[in-house]
């Protein structure tokens, strides 16, 4: 269950948003099966054999996943441009030392984003916090273990009873652990969420609630068999709640993930010696066992099949398409279970049990000299299987440092070519206004011929996603907020003010705009909240309505009529719909033109009246594209031609709205389309990348604006 609602989730299947609580199911799991092993172990011979839980952990995990690391090293070779394949090879190398979690975290990755870059081992990041949980846990619970036996008087006391009072007692430490772990997901989610949803100590107490259920299963399993069969079924529920109402926007980990994360508790509570009636029921068919058995396997292909064709054939993939990699993820699980993780599955014939009892399998006395044969044998088992972890690891740097090497000596020659076929301009710097113009025609019409794209792309793909300048932090309202700090930029010491109203799409030309006040002596205070266009109307955002967003507006009106400032410049995003008027649903954007029009027409006449001595610009949304940039350019099949836009389809009509708003009210309306648009509107102008995404103008763009916006802007 846990492994096909990460799938139909990361597939973007109707309804299964929330399927990425799947893997927080996996670790509890994780936590259960891995604990118990241990706790047994300390029952049994009153230690934890380091060597040999890692010789274990080895044969369980690393043939699948080597498999998986080079065959998606080989496939991306014949995927990626040079850049994003740079940026594959990184991620599979962290991969490979299981820090992929680390990279992910440190190089900002948002998992929710579909934005820019992708990567095809993304998914890997989970078994980095696995295996760095497991770093530590085997002697954690050693140490517990004596820690227990020691209040107890009991340190070195043979007797398994005694051993497992202990162990049981000392799972107040485990608790403890769980709880400031849980402390720390909460808070560190509010802060910082990227760097929570990837961190090991932020799901340190999901393993740890798996944990304490194995250290209590033998209590668990003396309740009622009806209690276990109602907790498991409630468990179940809990999981698909949710995974039917959680989506990209619930914070996460944080207090979200105690509902799945009890859910997987009380259905493996519940399946302690539970009745054929609980939820057993359900996930002891033959179809469920069957994805059990193969479901690390399905874990590790069904990602690159989602993002490896996509990337190939340089767009989004339809339903049917993702449908179909589902499947194939199956076979290709099935084949790798099969093949590659049974072989390794079977254990040492010689036990070490024999070597504590005196006996064999049988009950029989067995000589010295068998079990001294046996103690050899069982050490050079676990030596060998040891020796997985440098080899897997080797194999999988030694790829990704030939293909780097292949890769580079193969375009060379290639970028030459491409770079004297385009001719671009090597400089990213401000440009005229006309020359501007020159340059998005002639990228326009090499679009149109699909020419090669140049080598030397500014910025680089892997620097893309993070080429924006915008207010952040307590100076952008995020989604709920009401209110901001005043963040003033520019000359800050200046008497003359420019406020900055709007979202994301006024932010992101903050960098031209924060230079040309500073050469001419104006202050820049920007009031900006996200997906919120200054508008008296309430939008529709992330599938509710957002009055956040008017309130936001009130209240900045309130506070830019108190500055008095100079000059209002005002932009948004054109794409976001307004709700309708039961408000329990969208309008479509573009059936709702005459509502935009008057409610702009309402704020800008509102500004008019607090404010009439003060200059009021609006400046065009840009086109909008259908795929997000760094999608369409990393993929070795892109051209200059892949993923523009007809100018036809570029206009809004809400940026009409925003034209006639202006004249009805004596603002003024720049509109900016003729430095994105010829007769398309190219990703690529020059040598430099025009999107960060499908929305947002890189930074690098729109400094090369700076004198377009001067010259428009009377600065």
């Amino acid at each position: 269950m846990a492994v096909l609602s990460v799938m139909l989730s990361h597939a973007e299947i109707a309804g299964f948003a929330g399927g990425y609580v799947g893997v927080d199911v996996f670790f509890v799991i994780s936590g259960f099966l891995i604990t118990g092993i241990l706790a047994r172990e300390v029952t049994r011979t009153g230690r934890v054999s380091i060597a040999g839980f890692y010789s274990r952990r080895a044969l369980r995990i690393l043939p699948a996943a080597t498999v998986t690391l080079l065959v998606v090293c080989a496939v991306s070779l014949l995927v990626y441009t040079t850049s994003n394949l740079r940026l594959v090879l990184q991620d599979i190398g962290a991969a490979a030392l299981f820090s992929a979690n680390i990279d992910f975290a440190l190089a900002g990755t948002d998992y929710f984003s579909t934005s820019a870059f992708v990567s095809p081992v993304q998914h890997f990041w989970s078994l980095a916090v696995e295996e760095q949980f497991y770093l530590v846990w085997p002697a954690v619970i050693g140490l517990i273990m004596y820690l227990g036996a020691r209040a107890r008087g009991s340190v070195g006391s043979s007797r398994p009873a005694t051993r497992a009072v202990a162990l049981r007692r000392s799972a107040a430490l485990i608790l403890l652990l769980a709880i400031l772990s849980f402390w720390w997901s909460v808070h560190r989610t509010g802060t910082n969420p990227q760097m929570a949803y990837y961190s090991t100590f932020t799901r340190t107490w999901e393993l740890s609630v798996g944990a304490l259920l194995a250290l209590a299963a033998g209590g668990i399993g003396r309740l009622p068999a009806a209690v276990k069969g109602v907790a498991s079924w409630a468990g179940l529920l809990a999981i698909a709640v949710a995974v039917l109402t959680f989506d990209s926007a619930t914070p996460f980990p944080g207090w979200h993930a105690a509902l799945p994360v009890l859910g997987a508790a009380l259905v493996l509570g519940g399946g302690i010696d539970g009745p054929r009636t609980g939820a057993r029921l359900l996930l002891d068919t033959r179809p469920m066992r069957f994805v059990g058995n193969i479901s690390y396997s399905l874990y590790l292909w069904h990602w690159p099949l989602l993002i490896l064709p996509s990337a190939y054939v340089v767009r989004d993939l339809g339903l049917l398409e993702r449908l179909l990699a589902l499947g194939a993820s199956v076979m290709l699980a099935w084949a790798s279970y099969r093949w590659v993780e049974t072989p390794f599955h079977h254990p040492a014939k010689t036990a070490p049990n024999d070597l504590k009892t005196g006996a064999g399998p049988d009950g029989s006395a067995v000589s010295r000299a068998h079990l001294r044969d046996t103690a050899r044998a069982h050490r050079r088992s676990v030596a060998r299987s040891l020796l997985l972890w440098p080899a897997a690891v080797a194999m999988v740097l030694g790829s990704v440092a030939g293909v780097w090497a292949y890769d580079a000596g193969r375009n060379s020659e290639a970028s030459e070519a491409a770079t004297a076929l385009t001719k671009v301009a090597a400089s990213t710097g401000p440009v005229t206004p006309q020359q501007l113009v020159a340059d998005v025609a002639r990228a326009s019409a090499l679009a149109r011929d699909n020419a090669p794209l140049p080598d030397a792309l500014v910025p680089a793909l892997p620097d893309l996603f993070g080429d924006i300048t915008y207010p952040m932090g307590t100076c952008s309202a995020s989604r709920e907020a009401l209110t901001i700090d005043i963040c003033p930029s520019g000359d800050t010491r200046a008497s003359r003010t420019i406020v900055l109203w709007g979202d994301s799409h006024i932010g992101m030309w903050m960098r031209p705009l924060e230079q040309l006040a500073k050469e001419r002596g104006y202050k820049i205070v920007p009031f900006t909240k996200a997906s919120c266009v200054p508008l008296d109307e309430v939008e529709w955002y992330r599938g509710k309505a957002y009055p956040e967003c008017r309130k936001f507006g009130q209240w900045s009106l309130e506070q830019i009529a108190r500055i008095k400032p100079d000059h209002i410049i005002i932009s948004g995003y054109l794409g976001t719909p307004l709700v309708n008027e039961a408000g329990t649903g969208p309008v479509p954007v573009g059936e709702d033109s005459e509502r935009f029009t008057a409610g702009a027409k309402r704020m800008l006449s509102k500004v008019h009246s607090r404010l009439p001595d003060t200059k009021v610009t609006v400046l065009s949304d840009v086109s909008i594209l259908e795929q997000d940039a760094g999608k369409c350019l990393g993929s070795k099949r892109a051209t200059m031609g892949t993923c523009v836009k007809p100018m036809s389809s570029a206009v809004a009509s809400r940026n009409g709205g925003w034209k006639a708003a202006t004249a009805a009210t004596g603002a003024r309306y720049v509109d900016l389309l003729p430095y994105f648009c010829a007769e398309t509107c190219p990703v690529v102008v020059g040598n430099t990348i025009v999107y960060r995404d499908s929305n947002h103008i890189t930074s690098t763009y729109a400094q090369r604006l700076k004198p377009v916006l001067g010259k428009e802007l009377g600065l």
